[in-house]
């Protein structure tokens, strides 16, 4: 076994050379038996025998079997550990950085004002023959992250030995693979420091992002160097292998993005060499060459200069994170994402969109719609699992906060998300300081209970931001929430579940104030400019009017229908300003359109709104929903009011009685009708109401199986919108608000107790078609025009 080649003054050396040194170090590995193949790794128990039985090595003695020199007495090394750390001496020979620090005491005493060292890689050299072992995917003793680090460190060295052992190695490409090596050594000494345990490993993102990042750089290093020798097939097989490597660290998006950039850099760099070459051209043969300075050394901060990377502080990023999908590039510059016409066009349809329905909203006031009780409910369980679980971790022994950082995250963003975006830049970095997870670990880690001044912070941040009427209300609640934490009553689990739980709601209720404040804010200059803003919508977001077929369909449906025609020669209609009877027929038609699109009679649930004119009704949709469900639910009422009438009546009531009942009555069933029960729930809810007043009106009386019966019936025909009963109902609701939309009545014949509701409906489907018809003015002369030209040509 040959000896180790004899030490060197790294410093005097240039990259190329040190390669060569390098490969001819790993060449004596190889031939010891420590080598790397990522097709066919070794067994574990052979890399294992090798460390194991690795001889004793002296440059003085030359013993190979006794551990201390006998003429030093100094102990011997092995030969294999002095082969490894000669090979990180090489590549800390070029991958070193010059710092400057204060000098000591003595030092400057003496005059000395600044002291100057080259801070190297960590001299770990068993940890470098370990990677050999933990590199084997069948090495269960280590983290995956670890073995991740492993293998593509030694595939660094494998490119060495193989790009060493050349005649012709070049000097820039040499720099980036040391570099490269370099970090990857960094990160797998880091790992291995942290104790190979999978609890220790405190960043795990961290270290996937870090090798994925090195993977990338020996990417485009080796991409740029196969652009000078592209017949060289070491680079070639080395770029492939990188490939593989990259596809299973990262994304397929990230190696697509990789090698557009790559392709992009090398059309640059061609550009380049042309533009060069075009100007050596223009230039005289014997001209002067311009010496360049060399650049100054760089010189990083005063810090640690002991030599060693595990003393020293990790490297932080410098400014705000990036904000969402941006990128870093290869020369580490921040991109913004690359915006494509079609992501700007659905922006600008978006956000034009948003306006123009807030400013109609200003004008119409849009019924708010209720959400469904069923999805609500839902969310709520799953909020409580997932409040449940992490109550169960942190009572466990010891705490389990894991999942914690992921709870504050879902804070962190929903805190800012609240905030108005001129407060929220001013505010952003500060919160994401203070409920920063890898600051506050350490303090929590300790005691969980410590959560609690947290929660005081986002409370009060709730509280500044928020309504002021509610801000007492909610530092209160903050104080009681964080002594709880505090005394973890009833146990650290809920009293942090309750934390939680208490500051997701705070911050919706800080949402909700947030938006409903910004609306009032710019609600009057909405209410100003709503119609050219929704004017500006149609024209510039919407298709031209020749390609509005749903709408086109609608107007060609009813531009002869006698409804129209005769509501033409109305008194209503000659009221209007409207000069041109084509313009005429065309508001009939848009009246008697929109009162048809209210029938669900007849209406199959697939079709019913399948003749919606998506156009010309494009903000009136909610208000049509509204009114077509508001219909419904009116015909419901009547039915079931008549039934119960009728029920009541045989039980020998007065009819001043009976009124008072239905009155009563009335109510509670359009909150039942409201909370969207099932067929079955419905029927028991009404039976169980109608009892409640027989007993509070006529104790002695009750409902008889008959007439439960009848009720039951009752509401199965009501919720049956085929059903002639049904029809019979809804055709009279229909015909009520046709005749305040169509005729003008003020005060039609009255429907029972849905009289009121079904005249609000009635004024605001008013009030839309008024506004509908003068935003839309001058975009329906060309829809008349195009529906004329159609009518006359069939």
């Amino acid at each position: 076994m040959s000896e180790p080649t004899t030490p060197i003054e790294p410093n005097c050396l240039s990259s190329s050379e040190c390669v060569r040194r390098v490969a001819k170090l790993l060449e004596q590995l190889d031939a010891a038996g420590l080598r790397y193949d990522p097709a066919q790794p070794p067994a574990p128990d052979a890399v294992e025998n090798i460390l194991i039985t690795d001889k004793w090595s002296c440059r003085t003695c030359g013993a190979t079997d006794v551990s201390t020199c006998p003429h030093t007495g100094r102990p011997h090394r092995r030969y294999l550990v002095r082969i490894a750390q000669d090979i990180l001496r090489l590549i800390g020979a070029r991958t070193g950085q010059f710092v400057v620090r204060p000098p000591k005491m003595s030092s400057s005493m003496d005059g000395r004002s600044r002291l100057r060292s080259l801070r190297r890689v960590t001299m770990n050299p068993q940890a470098l023959l370990l990677a050999y072992y933990y590199a084997i995917p069948s090495c269960e003793e280590v983290d995956s992250l670890v073995t991740e680090c492993a293998q593509h460190f030694l595939v660094l060295l494998g490119h060495l030995n193989q790009y060493g052992a050349q005649g012709e190695v070049s000097g820039e490409y040499a720099d980036a693979l040391l570099s490269s090596t370099a970090l990857m050594w960094r990160e797998y000494s880091r790992r291995i420091a942290e104790g190979l345990d999978l609890s220790k490993i405190t960043d795990r993102q961290a270290c996937k992002d870090t090798l994925v990042n090195a993977t990338k750089e020996t990417y485009l290093a080796v991409a740029r160097e196969i652009r000078i020798s592209p017949s060289n097939e070491c680079l070639n097989a080395f770029l492939q292998l990188l490939r593989v490597r990259l596809g299973r660290v990262a994304p397929q998006e990230d190696l697509d993005k990789l090698e557009a950039s790559d392709q992009q850099q090398q059309r640059y760099d061609d550009d380049e060499e042309q533009a060069e070459l075009n100007r050596h051209g223009k230039c005289s043969l014997n001209r002067t060459s311009l010496l360049q300075s060399s650049a100054p050394p760089v010189l990083l901060s005063e810090g640690n200069t002991s030599g060693s990377d595990a003393e020293a502080p990790s490297p932080v990023a410098i400014g705000p994170p990036l904000p969402p999908n941006w990128y870093i590039d290869e020369h580490g510059r921040s991109r913004p994402p690359q915006v494509t016409e079609e992501q700007r066009r659905k922006e600008r349809f978006s956000r034009m969109e948003f306006r123009a329905r807030k400013a109609y909203e200003t004008v119409i006031k849009v019924p708010e719609q209720k959400d469904d009780p069923l999805k609500k409910e839902v969310i709520a369980a799953l909020n409580d699992a997932q409040l449940g679980i992490l109550a169960e971790q942190c009572n466990q022994q010891p705490p389990d906060l894991r999942n914690v950082p992921s709870f504050l995250n879902l804070v962190v963003e929903g805190l800012l998300n609240a905030l108005p975006r001129r407060l929220r830049s001013r505010v952003e970095q500060e919160v994401r300081d203070v409920l920063d997870w890898r600051v506050v670990r350490r303090s929590v880690m300790g005691s969980p209970g410590n959560i609690s001044v947290l929660t005081r912070y986002v409370m009060g941040k709730v509280a500044q931001y928020g309504a002021p009427a509610k801000s007492e209300e909610t530092l209160s609640l903050a104080e009681r929430i964080s002594e709880d934490l505090e005394k973890c009553l009833p146990d650290l689990g809920t009293a942090v579940a309750n934390a939680f739980r208490v500051m997701f709601s705070s911050i919706r209720q800080l949402h909700e104030d947030v938006a409903h404040y910004s609306l009032l804010y710019i609600a009057p200059q909405l209410r100003d400019n709503a119609v050219p803003f929704m004017r500006e919508f149609i024209v510039e977001c919407l298709p031209s009017v020749e390609k509005w077929e749903s709408s086109l369909a609608f107007v060609r449906r009813y531009f002869n229908d006698e409804r129209v025609t005769a509501w033409i020669a109305s008194p209503v209609a000659a009221s209007l300003t409207i000069v041109t009877e084509s313009a005429k027929r065309l508001r009939g038609c848009l009246v008697f359109g929109l009162i048809d699109l209210l029938r669900s009679s007849g209406c199959q649930p697939n079709e019913r709104w399948h003749d919606y004119p998506t156009e010309c009704f494009f903000f009136e949709k909610p208000i049509v929903f509204f009114a077509a469900n508001a219909v419904q639910e009116c015909a419901l009422l009547l039915l079931l009011s008549g039934t119960v009438s009728t029920i009541f009546r045989a039980k020998g009531m007065d009819s001043a009685t009976i009124n008072g009942i239905l009155k009563q009555l009335h109510d509670k069933f359009r909150r039942l009708l409201s909370e969207q029960l099932t067929l079955s729930l419905l029927k028991t809810c009404v039976s169980d109401l109608m009892r409640k007043v027989l007993v509070e009106t006529k104790p002695e009386c009750d409902l008889t199986d008959a007439e439960v019966q009848q009720l039951n019936g009752a509401v199965e025909k009501m919720t049956d919108t085929g059903s002639t009963l049904y029809m019979t109902f809804e055709k009279r609701i229909i015909l009520f608000i046709e005749a305040v939309l169509a005729r003008g009545e003020n005060d039609p014949a009255p429907l029972g107790l849905v009289t009121d509701s079904l005249k609000q409906v009635a004024a605001l489907l008013q009030r839309a078609l008024t506004l509908n018809w003068e935003v839309y003015r001058l975009v329906y002369d060309g829809l008349l025009s195009h529906v004329e030209q159609q009518e006359a040509s069939a």
